[in-house]
């Protein structure tokens, strides 16, 4: 049973950020690097959010581990410097945190690139706790990433509510026991988004709080 929410776990690519840009270049980077040719930016968008192993077979039967090595150098140098914050979200984490939520981050993204968002935009003051992918056995739709940003937090599921904007985030707080509010992104397929059957679905960040505050 829920008890009045306290504390709000964030998706970050696609929820709170944009870091396709720097993610098309690090991925088209490893392929290149394993001989394949480079893809499209539109056919590699839909997969940000997602773990690379979902992406990478549909571009190439290269070993995975030697692509995602080749990603992640890239990616040092391009996916944080890329990133911008979506549209209304700084104002919208401070409103949160100014009526006394705290704020988290859960992510696939490795711990380095969301100390480095964080960074960038100086959210220490917003952020609480923030888990990568490279921090669980087993990243989103497993429940994993949530269940250790919950025992940093020291929350529980009476208490925490997932924002995200994929099925993956939609599918990992279910198993964790979680209600989740989706919101829309251009990364994200809108009826697949219907069919996981989040708690709320959302055009926008900013209509969280509302939902929230009566939660």
């Amino acid at each position: 049973m829920l008890k009045n929410i306290k504390f709000i776990i964030f998706d970050l690519d696609g929820t709170l950020i944009d870091s396709s840009d720097g993610v098309v270049e690090a991925v088209n980077y490893s392929l290149t690097m394993m001989g394949e040719q480079p893809q499209h930016p539109e056919k590699i968008k839909p997969f940000i959010g997602f773990p690379l192993q979902t992406m990478y077979p549909h571009f190439s039967d290269k070993p995975i581990d030697d692509l995602y090595r080749h990603f992640q150098v890239k990616a040092a140098e391009t996916v944080v410097s890329s990133t911008i914050q979506l549209d209304a979200v700084e104002p919208t984490l401070q409103e949160l945190k100014d009526s006394g939520y705290i704020l988290s981050i859960a992510s696939t993204k490795i711990k380095e690139h969301i100390s480095g968002v964080i960074d960038k935009f100086n959210w220490h003051n917003l952020i609480t706790a923030y888990s990568g992918g490279n921090e669980v056995a087993e990243v989103k739709p497993a429940p994993d990433i949530f269940k250790l940003t919950m025992q940093k937090l020291s929350a529980d599921k009476t208490n925490a509510i997932v924002v995200g904007d994929t099925i993956n985030d939609v599918i990992a707080a279910q198993k964790a026991g979680l209600p989740v509010i989706a919101v829309r992104s251009p990364y994200g397929d809108d009826e697949e988004l219907k069919k996981s059957k989040p708690n709320y679905i959302v055009d926008h960040i900013t209509e969280i709080k509302k939902i929230i505050d009566i939660m």
